[in-house]
């Protein structure tokens, strides 16, 4: 393995700091609920009448801590792009996990809910949707060499695009409208940082130039 991987391992391996930022804001905001509430109103900047009166005061955390996932995400593309079986969908794989789930993490962070709500909402659309697109076309893509990794690449896709659909249309199962989003947004962020684990293991290591 050579450095350049390692440090889109690593990039990866970072985005874990996801799930501390969100952590932190949580903590500063009254009356937060994980089953009811979107993650996105962690990074509220103001109290307003079309946020419902919310506002998070450590939403630079969150929100700085959205963009700097995203970034991580698209170097960590980058820097492990060579590691990947060669295929036809290589390429689409990588541009769809970079522009999903980094661009699109990092225009949530950009664009906070009550700040410009549609470069918000494409934001959104981009982390889950399109990154779930990614899961399932990079599961295809390292399925002939790393069948079990595969699986579950294409469980996380599956998943995430599965969840986002039913938070988008309203139907939560009896979870909770913010279970349903965190179900869509959660496993994509954690594949990262189990493939990052990975790769640093030297998992992937038969596959690099």
């Amino acid at each position: 393995m050579n450095n350049q991987i390692r440090l889109g391992a690593i990039c990866w391996l970072l985005t874990i700091e996801f799930f501390i930022a969100q952590a932190i804001a949580q903590t500063a905001f009254p009356g937060y609920s994980l089953t009811e509430m979107d993650i996105s109103l962690l990074g509220l900047t103001g109290c307003t009448t079309d946020a419902q009166a919310a506002c998070s005061p450590l939403h630079l955390v969150f929100n700085a801590g959205m963009v700097l996932n995203g970034a991580l995400v698209v170097l960590g593309v980058w820097f492990t792009r060579e590691l990947w079986p060669a295929s036809r969908l290589k390429l689409a794989a990588l541009w769809l996990l970079a522009v999903g789930g980094g661009d699109g993490s990092m225009l949530v962070g950009l664009f906070p809910l009550d700040v410009y709500l549609p470069f918000h909402i494409v934001g959104a659309t981009l982390a889950l949707f399109a990154a779930g697109f990614g899961m399932l076309a990079m599961s295809a893509v390292v399925w002939e060499r790393y069948r079990a990794f595969a699986l579950y690449t294409l469980a996380t896709g599956a998943i995430t695009i599965a969840a986002f659909v039913l938070y988008v249309l309203e139907i939560y199962l009896g979870l909770g409208r913010g279970v349903m989003e965190r179900i869509a947004a959660w496993p994509h962020t954690v594949w990262y940082i189990v493939t990052s684990t990975m790769i640093l293991r030297r998992h992937f290591a038969g596959t690099a130039q």
